[in-house]
């Protein structure tokens, strides 16, 4: 590490940072969204619709692998965010060198993995992946490449520059998706290996300028060295590892594990993969997108720990809740209204009503679990783990247990059921009584914080609600009346919200024609 980065490093991070890396992943979130409303109709055009349920498979069992990070990410970005807002410049390298030994040793455990899932996968649904061990390595290859460079985009992180690799994946993805894939897709059509191809190349394609990125922006990962780990930060870094990786483990139960579920039970309808990823895919973008503002300032919640500021945390706590309440609020409704309408003017097949009722039931779990994500956020950053870690692990099997055992009754509706229930106990109950726990803030004091943007999103359903008995008939329409349920929101928000209207006058002033 030079001399010039030290000064650097004790730079407290710009207050236009948080501003900027939500609003930049919003809109990488915006571009994925729509561009998935291309992609999921081309790949199911190129595929068909069994076998793009097989390729949900395959990449579902590629995911958990993920958990070979193990917790390595988010200890780096809070072990050395601390450092930085500390100007601890040995401690910053003790950090870096640690962890760049960590993902050398889990990167090459990935392709290990990618070769026996590749063995065992074709054995185990010969239907489905019967011939499929190419493609399972590749997308093997393309985590491990992936984890081996991990450090550099942890790098940025630690600096607050979530927008750099947003802007990054944005590029990646109008180059891979939005162009290549639609032009095989329409063109010469799909197969899983021209697919495992393209998530190769993209993959590299990224992450190679993310290193380049990293080592411009962050002069302190040039001299990365993963033979001189520090024991003591390995033991952090494990000890908060082991935590991670157990509620990333969980996390793919809770999200991923139910196409292993269906495929597996009901191996005779591998559309029924297809019908239930579909019925949670808008969903599924919402609780990523809004997700985005409690782990962007995850390294801010660390930072102001580690300086004991008090005030600072509670206040940012209070702004992110109230911020993710909102938004989840605007973008739920908008979901429950339009959305099940919307899927079957945007795919027009006959199982598509089926896919929105499984929508309309994962709804309000995903509700539930979006309310406490800036609260986790700071469990995260204060690295108090543990309580967060079982019930985690806990709501997981509780999921696995209980989607099993409905599936066969109810089908992929017993699926949704058994990912639903989980969810709403463990994020609507115990969560907050965790809080109480680790943190000190009492089940009513949450209750509170959220109590606003709740109260007005069940008025805004009321008001907009009847929207979902007007026919869809073309994106003109659905445009039309997104537009409209938008501007009821926002009247709402200005006439319940003290801080909305208190920004209004600001934000006025600042239009071309109000500046004079």
């Amino acid at each position: 590490m030079t001399v010039e980065t030290v000064p650097e490093a004790k730079k407290r991070p710009s207050r236009l940072l948080p501003v900027a890396n939500v609003t930049v992943a919003q809109i990488n979130m915006a571009l994925s969204t729509a561009g998935s409303f291309l992609v999921t109709p081309a790949m199911l055009a190129g595929l068909g619709d069994d076998h793009y349920g097989g390729w949900l498979l395959i990449n579902s069992f590629i995911s958990y692998m993920r958990f070979l990070d193990l917790g390595t990410s988010a200890g780096t970005v809070k072990y050395g965010a601390g450092a930085l807002e500390r100007g601890d410049e040995g401690d910053l390298r003790k950090v870096l060198n640690s962890t760049s030994a960590i993902f050398a040793t889990v990167g090459t455990l990935a392709l290990i993995g990618s070769i026996g899932l590749a063995f065992v996968l074709p054995r185990v649904y010969p239907t489905i992946a019967g011939d499929q061990s190419g493609t399972i390595l590749m997308l093997g290859a393309a985590l491990a490449f992936d984890l081996y460079t991990r450090i550099f985009a942890a790098s940025l992180r630690i600096r607050s520059l979530f927008f750099v690799y947003d802007t990054v994946e944005v590029v990646a993805f109008l180059i891979f998706k939005l162009g290549l894939l639609l032009y095989f897709a329409y063109r010469d059509g799909l197969s899983y290996t021209l697919l495992a191809i393209l998530t190769l190349a993209e993959t590299i394609f990224r992450n190679g300028i993310i290193v380049g990125a990293a080592m411009f922006l962050s002069p302190f990962v040039r001299r990365l060295n993963p033979f001189a780990p520090a024991r003591d930060m390995i033991a952090k870094l494990t000890k908060m590892g082991i935590a991670m990786s157990l509620i990333h483990v969980a996390d793919i139960l809770r999200f991923q594990v139910d196409s292993g579920v269906i495929g597996y039970f009901m191996p005779e309808s591998p559309v029924s993969i297809s019908i239930f990823g579909v019925g949670t895919r808008l969903a599924s973008i919402a609780y990523t997108a809004i997700g985005v503002i409690g782990a962007v300032l995850m390294p801010r919640f660390s930072g102001l720990s580690e300086t004991g500021d008090k005030k600072g945390v509670k206040s940012l706590l209070q702004n992110s809740s109230l911020a993710t309440g909102l938004t989840s609020s605007l973008v739920l409704v908008n979901i429950a209204v339009l959305g099940p309408h919307f899927l079957e003017l945007w795919l027009k097949k006959p199982w598509v009503p089926t896919s929105g009722n499984i929508l309309l039931i994962m709804l309000p779990a995903y509700y539930v679990a979006l309310l406490s994500g800036p609260s986790a956020g700071l469990l995260v950053g204060r690295g108090q783990l543990r309580g967060l870690t079982v019930i985690t692990i806990g709501e997981a099997v509780f999921n696995f247990v209980l989607s099993v055992a409905l599936v066969k009754p109810f089908g992929i509706y017993g699926v949704a059921i058994g990912t639903v229930i989980p969810m709403v106990v463990v994020r609507g109950v115990l969560f907050p009584l965790l809080l109480k726990k680790e943190i000190g803030l009492l089940p009513s004091e949450y209750v509170r914080m959220h109590a606003r943007p709740v109260l007005l999103g069940l008025v805004y359903l009321v008001l907009v609600g009847g929207l979902a008995f007007v026919p869809l008939v073309s994106y003109a329409r659905f445009l039309a009346l997104g537009a409209a349920s938008v501007v009821v929101f926002f009247v709402l928000l200005v006439v319940a919200v003290p801080e909305a209207r208190a920004a209004l006058p600001k934000v006025m002033a600042k239009l071309p024609g109000r500046r004079k």
